[in-house]
């Protein structure tokens, strides 16, 4: 016996020599000669992290201990190799499969989702036959494998198992083209394919090579009724999947009862409606039967009877009308798990008087069911005496989905003791509906869900079931506070109540002392959380999403706890109370307001997931760097300083989830000094927020497995983009560096990265030529954004081999050139295409064109030319089109207006011509239309009314379109209007008339006519109303002290008269309005807007401006200059205490300038020159500090001019010219003694005095002067060109003033003779 043992040992230390590390030299060789094409052979999936699985690499050199290989414990021969999902290519490649020869004891192989298209030439699977005589299961599913490989498979003639689910084979019988092997195979995958026949795979010789076959799955295909035919040979079938196939009417059950062992049977998802004969069926062997999803009657249950030995079924009723008759059933004695749906009203509510009823007394026909599941059914009370016997007993299990439960339902019959699980899903359900299937003395969990509060489980019923040990009610719409009857279950270990609308307190719970699990997230719970102090034995605790306010000193006590989520409430104070938590592995204090520091969470070393983000908090960020376990942490939008290095997270070596944004990230200035390399292997980082850190953290160069890297806002400074960090990391997928400073050239990895989809470098300093292979290189990428850089060049061609790509913005570079036509070819999955503000030119798309799937097309401010691209009318989805500041010429084309989902176009300054085009209003979904700038002509079309509905924004400024606008053409929800600088005639339109949300409407420079109407008070959101240079008369009307809103109003250059409406209210808004246009983009991170921005013309200090809306927000003026005003000026001083600017020149206005002017403190514009005023100057005007213009020049003013103090010193003589009375040193009169205009002074005699003056002289050197000084100025415009262009414009003024002279005087004849 010794002897035995003591050989057994040598054969072991014989294998043992040629081990290394545990497993064979040369298989661990073999299984690295296997990365390049399966990555993540030496990874393992870590538990989910937020719903997304991360991947670890092996930290073991002994390969029989990786997750993903399997050794025989005594031989250390690989046995088995798990490579599902283990490769990185994301394109189609060719396996060479005697890569695996060297594993000669093999078992099975798993290559399930790889992407493999077939095997290379002589390197397929049939020359693994010879050495791996002992592989019995081989799984290909999920790859793109067809036909062709089945001639390499069919000599693997040890296999037992196969799996060729989810490829491409096709055609009948994929199998007939080999000679197969297959004798020993027990189970068959072929779902998901295309195979429409098996034709005679089954039959006869062939049939005699799959007699052993047991398992056969042919779902996902395209078989009809004649398949079963060709199964009659596999006589040991005991598993048969037929799913989603097309299967229809009735099924011959001659085919089907041949497969006399057959155990589970699956038919569901297809068409078919009975079986012929309807009783003929005589599978004695058949446990589960699934026929949901099909198109049956009440009539098929008969047809089952005669399956004895059935134990679950699962069967669909799409055509039915009444009670559902289960005496048909009565010979499944053995009948365990019942599923039954019916279709009719499955997925609405179901209604009380029509469809599918069925009765729970009908079950006691069924002495072993315990598990039944109703789908769509009307349960009432006629349904519930039909039925005598009521022996429920061995029901234990009972759901009922969307199920109509009659409200006058009573106890009659039933009997539910032994229930235990009660299981309810949007479903209607009487108030009582608890006493119904009572008393359920013996229920052990109850569940609710989507259930509306009128109908939910009354709260005092399930009081009652004092043995409850699982309750969760979510989704019920649940109001008012819990009842004190709670205390009461005190059997319960699991309590869900969340998204309902419970308030109040919380107090009901505290006697739940056996409560291991409490989730009552989601609802509208407040005050304090003491109730909770006394649930000791609590493992998870979810208060997240409710109004809990105060402390949370409560939860020290529970030491039990696991998982503590307390997101989302109004929690204060410090974190102190977590210290003693020292089990917990998740926890989740975010968007409350907790602050101090973090030194409490120091203990809890058993941490996994840490969420701090949205808090005060501050301090020592190395408190964490105790927590080993740690795999998530997010300390976003806190107080934290982190150095850029990570140093305290070195020992974190399970970490792999970092987010710090909106924290303070600094330089570490010991990082030169330390060498130490971090343990932790990032799969995510995201550090984007502010700070200023030099050169990037070396910690970065030290990752390999980052797959998410955010670390924008941040200020590197460096001169070269990181390409290192896509060459370290294969598996990075995104990868946002916005404003980082980064300069230099912009590079891409050597080889392919096969991953990345995401990449966002805007905002930065990159130069240079983009790399013309980015696209070969980066040929994955969904997102590229390279805006607001220095790019330079022609954009490259390669973009075109970047078939994935949706989002694409080069905008805000130096890029020129035309488009690629590879680029409008190859990305033919591109939503957003950028290139706006470049200088790129040529023809737009002059090529082919593939970009069919464009959502928005943004190509303004180029050089580019040519008429605008035909081919754009294939992006039937596009939404947003802005081809503005070009220089595009030609007609605007009609299949513009074709586009039925446009809601932006903006095609402003560029040079097309000609008239608007006609169109039937399938453009009806355009909320903006800019067309300005250009020089179209005509009528506005009639067409224009179908945007009434939608239309926001108009710009049509700028052309020469003429005539009125369409009297049809009412736009209720517009916001901002600009015709000016046309030449439309008419009166003011009423289409503006009930555009209430009306903003800005900008008539200006046309030649309107009549008078301002007063429907002009319905427009209450108007903030600026510009009708400058019309033909406007009569009076303005009262009816604009209405609007409230009003920032600026120019009514200058008309013809009105009367008064000036004294209560006219203006003040600057103090915020922008914003009109965008949200893109709806199918990526769920990508916010594309569109903002069209016009600037509106104002005069101040008699200067026109152009003002865009970050400036208008801040203005607010009234413009009433160059009409014929008369009368007072006379305002309200507190609706135009924040007036900028005022200008009510060239009118004819009387009376003394206001005194209260001086209280308009923030007026910089005063412009009251050419009127008749008269009166003194108001001294008080010294007080206005911010006035920059001053103008009061040729009125009747008479007085003192001010003193030369503050503002006012800074205004010459012409600002007080034409007022012959005014004296004083800026008008070079003395004011003693003192004229009036009622008391000249009259002369006396008529003898001129000329004193002491000989005007001979005077005359004769004021000429000699005179003479000299035109010379100078002459030579000295002539030198200085910045005073010629002031010269001129000083000269312009005199024309302009003589201008509106003649106008003021002799309107008539003036008028008259321009006509």
């Amino acid at each position: 016996m010794e002897s035995k043992w003591l050989a057994m040992v040598l054969v072991v230390l014989s294998l043992g020599s040629g081990l290394c590390d545990g497993c064979l030299e040369e298989e661990r060789f073999a299984l690295f000669q296997l990365k390049p094409f399966f990555e993540f052979i030496d990874y393992k999936f870590q538990d989910l992290i937020n719903d997304d699985f991360v991947y670890e690499k092996e930290s073991s050199s002994n390969c029989c201990e990786w997750e993903r290989v399997e050794c025989n414990p005594i031989t250390r021969r690989v046995t088995h190799l798990f490579l599902n999902y283990s490769s990185n290519m994301e394109i189609d490649w060719y396996l060479n499969a005697s890569l695996f020869l060297p594993f000669e004891k093999l078992q099975s192989i798993f290559l399930r989702g790889n992407f493999i298209t077939g095997c290379v030439a002589n390197q397929g699977f049939e020359r693994l036959s010879s050495k791996l005589d002992k592989l019995e299961n081989l799984d290909l599913s999920n790859n793109h494998f067809n036909n062709s490989i089945l001639a390499s498979l069919s000599e693997l003639s040890s296999l037992k198992s196969l799996n060729l689910a989810g490829n491409v084979f096709t055609r009948s019988n994929p199998t007939n083209e080999s000679n197969n092997n297959w004798m020993n195979l027990k189970e068959l995958y072929l779902g998901g394919n295309e195979i429409k026949s098996l034709g005679s795979l089954f039959h006869e010789k062939e049939g005699m090579k799959f007699n052993k076959l047991e398992v056969l799955s042919l779902n996902g295909n395209l078989f009809n009724n004649s398949v079963f035919s060709s199964l009659v040979e596999l006589s040991n079938l005991k598993s048969l999947d037929l799913s989603g196939n097309q299967l229809e009417g009735a099924i011959y059950t001659k085919d089907l009862n041949a497969l006399s062992n057959l155990e589970e049977l699956i038919l569901d998802y297809n068409e078919v409606n009975g079986f012929i004969p309807s009783q003929g069926l005589r599978l004695m062997n058949l446990k589960h039967l699934d026929l949901s999803n099909n198109g049956f009657n009440n009539s098929i249950l008969a047809s089952l009877a005669t399956l004895p030995n059935l134990k679950t079924l699962s069967i669909g009723i799409s055509q039915c009308n009444g009670l559902i008759d289960m005496k048909d059933l009565y010979g499944l004695g053995k009948l365990e798990e019942l599923t039954m749906a019916s279709y009719i009203d499955a997925y609405t509510e179901a209604d009380a008087d029509a469809g599918c009823s069925f009765s729970l007394q009908s079950l006691g026909f069924f002495p072993t069911l315990n598990t039944l599941s109703l789908d769509g059914f009307n349960i009432n009370e006629t349904t519930m005496a039909s039925y005598s016997r009521n022996n429920f007993t061995s029901l234990k299990r009972l759901k009922l989905l969307y199920c109509n439960v009659n409200k006058n339902l009573t106890r009659q019959g039933l009997n539910l003791r032994s229930l235990e699980e009660l299981e309810l899903s949007y479903s209607s359900l009487p108030s009582n509906f608890i006493q119904v299937f009572g008393p359920l003395i013996s229920l052990k969990k109850l569940t609710a869900s989507d259930i509306d509060g009128n109908n939910s489980p009354p709260m005092h019923d399930v009081c009652e079931s004092t043995n409850l040990q699982e309750l969760g009610i979510n989704g019920c719409n649940l109001k008012g506070s819990l009842p004190m009857c709670f205390s009461n279950l005190t059997s319960l270990k699991m309590l869900s109540l969340s998204y309902n609308q419970f308030s109040g307190n919380i107090s009901a719970l505290q006697s739940l002392t056996l409560l291991e699990s409490l989730d009552i997230s989601s609802n509208q719970f407040s005050g304090n959380i003491s109730a909770i102090q006394s649930l000791t034995l609590l493992a998870s605790l979810d208060l997240s999403s409710n109004q809990f306010s105060g402390n949370i000193l409560a939860i020290q006590s529970l030491t039990l706890l696991e998982s503590l989520d307390l997101s989302s409430n109004k929690f204060s104070g410090t974190t102190s109370a977590i210290q003693s938590l020292t089990l917990l592995a998740s926890l989740d204090l975010s968007f409350n307001q907790f602050s101090g520091n973090i030194s409490a969470i120091q203990s809890l070393t058993l941490l996994a997931s840490l969420d701090l983000s949205f808090n005060q908090l501050s301090g020592n960020i190395s408190a964490l760097e105790s927590l080993t376990s740690l795999q998530l942490l997010d300390v976003s939008n806190n107080k934290f300083h982190i150095p850029s290095s990570l140093r305290p997270f070195f020992n974190l070596s399970k970490l792999k989830y970092f987010h710090a944004d909106n924290n303070t990230i600094h330089a570490d200035d010991h990082e030169m000094s330390h060498s130490s390399t971090p343990r932790f292997r990032l799969s995510s980082i995201s550090l984007s927020c502010c700070g200023s850190v030099g050169s990037f953290p070396k910690f970065l160069y030290h990752q390999s497995e980052l797959q998410h890297v955010d670390l924008s806002n941040i200020y590197f400074k460096v001169d070269r983009f990181p390409f290192w960090l896509l060459e370290n990391n294969t598996m990075l997928v995104t990868l946002n560096l916005v404003n980082c400073s980064l300069s230099g050239p912009f590079q891409v990895t050597s080889r392919v990265h096969s991953t990345l989809s995401y990449l966002n470098i805007s905002n930065n300093a990159f130069g240079g030529n983009i790399p013309a292979r980015i696209g070969a290189h980066l040929p994955f990428l969904v997102y590229l954004n390279m805006s607001k850089n220095y790019f330079n060049g022609s954009i490259p061609s390669s973009f075109g081999d970047t078939s994935s790509l949706q989002i694409l913005d080069l905008s805000n570079n130096q890029l020129s050139g035309e488009i690629p036509e590879h680029m409008a070819m190859g990305c033919s999955s591109l939503q957003f295409l950028g290139l706006s503000n470049n200088k790129l030119q040529g023809s737009i798309f002059s090529g082919n064109f593939n970009l069919t799937s464009l959502l928005e097309l943004e190509l303004n401010g180029n050089n580019f030319t040519g008429m605008i691209p035909n081919v754009l009318a294939n992006c039937s989805y596009l939404y947003i089109l802005d081809l503005s500041n070009n220089s595009i010429y030609g007609e605007v084309p009609s299949w513009i207006w074709n586009m039925s989902e446009l809601a932006a176009l903006d095609v402003s300054r560029n040079q097309l011509f000609g008239r608007l085009p006609q169109w039937r209003g399938s453009a009806s979904n355009l909320e903006q239309v800019a067309m300005a700038d250009n020089q179209l002509e005509g009528l506005i079309p009639r067409a224009i009314c179908s945007l009434n509905l939608k239309l926001q924004f108009l710009d049509l400024s700028m052309n020469s379109l003429s005539g009125t606008l369409p009297s049809c053409f009412k736009p209720g929800s517009v916001r901002e209007v600009h015709l000016f600088k046309n030449k439309l005639q008419g009166a003011l339109p009423n289409a503006f008339h009930d555009s209430c949300l009306l903003v800005t409407l900008d008539l200006s420079y046309n030649h309107l006519k009549g008078n301002i109407p007063n429907w002009v008070s319905n427009l209450s959101e108007l903030s600026y109303l510009l009708l400058r240079r019309n033909h406007f008369e009569g009076e303005i009307p009262i009816q604009l002290c209405k609007l409230d809103r009003l920032s600026l109003i120019d009514l200058s250059q008309n013809n009105l008269s009367g008064g000036i409406p004294y209560c006219l209210k203006v003040s600057a808004l103090n915020y922008a309005i914003e009109q965008n246009i949200w893109l709806r983009s199918s990526l769920d991170d990508i916010n594309s807007s569109m903002s069209i921005e016009v600037s509106i013309e104002y005069t101040v200090k008699s200067r026109s401006y152009n003002y865009k809306r970050r400036m208008l927000q801040y203005m607010s003026g009234i413009d009433l200059s160059s009409n014929k005003l008369t009368g007072e000026i006379s305002f309200e001083t507190r609706n135009i205490m924040k007036l900028f600017t005022l200008n009510l020149s060239h009118n004819s206005l009387t009376r003394p300038i206001p005194q209260v002017f001086s209280n308009l403190k923030d007026l910089e514009s005063l412009d009251l020159s050419y009127n008749n005023l008269t009166g003194n100057i108001p001294v008080e005007f010294g007080g206005l500090h911010f006035l920059q213009y001053f103008n009061v020049s040729y009125n009747n003013l008479s007085g003192k001019t001010p003193e030369r103090i503050r503002q006012l010193g800074t205004f010459d003589e012409s600002c007080y010219v034409g007022n012959p009375f005014l004296c004083g040193s800026l008008v070079g009169k003395n004011c003693s003694p003192v004229a009036t205009p009622l008391t000249p002074k009259a002369l006396v005699g008529n003898k001129e005095d000329h004193g002491f003056i000989d005007m001979d002289a005077f005359y004769a050197s004021f000429f000699a002067c005179y003479v000299v000084v035109l010379l100078c100025i002459t030579a000295v415009l002539y030198i200085n060109p910045y005073w010629r262009q002031a010269w001129f414009y000083y000269i312009q003024m005199a024309v302009d003033s003589c201008y509106y002279f003649v106008v003021d005087n002799f309107p008539i004849n003036f008028c008259s003779g321009n006509m």
